[in-house]
């Protein structure tokens, strides 16, 4: 079955479970969220929560030290990451700033054991994977359904890491351009970013964070432009939008 087939029979059962009281609550808390963006974007910075994902042993706390002080630990130096971390950055779009904080798991993976605290308000997740180690590629598909669960609304990024040990013969347990190529078409519709780094040489580490930004950032733009559009003079942000959603459950 097609991930974005199952995803989209889980987004099903979750608007049928949840109740009318808690779609309101939902679009409350939505609209309470882009308001404050909007506030930050008309006063300050733009901030969006970023959370790392995927196999332990994949370069996630790699990616997070990148990010954090552009630092780079080799496996015979590195010490075991237990626990949430996070760090924040600003990073220039053309002529908006915008804040990443990238959230990393810390090695809780490992005890199968990631608290709602992660996913809870977060923007996007950088699902990570080796490009040398085909195991933590084929595993991906239940990671995206896992952060669509956890994590609702959620873009999703696709990061190839230790780009830098791929074999030169390529090696039968190397993610070929063709696993990729499969994969992307089966998540056409989920992936809003595919990405190849090395965080030993810093290879297309900043062009990744930078263009995440720059998808998060018009993704709010847009989402802000559209719910002013909906929001008719004399009526609530709430009824409206919580109407409309209505309707097009019905078609």
């Amino acid at each position: 079955m097609r991930i974005k087939c199952v995803i989209k029979e889980i987004n099903t059962d979750i608007n049928t479970v949840d109740t009318k009281t808690k779609q309101q609550q939902n679009m409350a808390d939505i609209s309470a969220s882009e308001d404050g963006l909007s506030l930050k974007m008309a006063t300050g910075v733009p901030s969006y929560k970023v959370i790392l994902h995927g196999e332990y042993g994949v370069g996630k706390s790699s990616i997070f030290r990148r990010f954090m002080n552009n630092s780079f630990t080799t496996a015979t130096g590195k010490q075991s990451t237990i626990g949430l971390d996070q760090c924040s950055r600003t990073i220039n779009i053309g002529a908006q700033d915008v804040k990443l904080t990238l959230w990393d798991t810390g090695g809780m993976e490992r005890m199968s054991f990631i608290g709602s605290s992660y996913y809870r308000g977060a923007h996007a997740a950088l699902l990570c994977y080796s490009v040398n180690n085909k195991d933590t590629f084929t595993i991906l598909s239940q990671y995206i359904l896992d952060i669509v669960m956890n994590a609702e609304g959620a873009k999703i990024f696709l990061c190839g890491n230790m780009s830098d040990q791929v074999p030169r013969d390529g090696g039968v347990n190397t993610v070929t351009d063709a696993d990729l190529e499969q994969f992307m078409s089966q998540c056409e519709d989920v992936l809003s970013g595919v990405y190849r780094v090395s965080c030993k040489d810093c290879t297309g580490l900043e062009e990744m964070f930078r263009d995440m930004a720059r998808v998060l950032h018009q993704d709010a733009v847009s989402r802000m432009t559209l719910r002013r559009d909906l929001i008719r003079p004399g009526q609530t942000p709430d009824r409206d939008i919580t109407t409309n959603s209505e309707k097009r459950r019905c078609c």
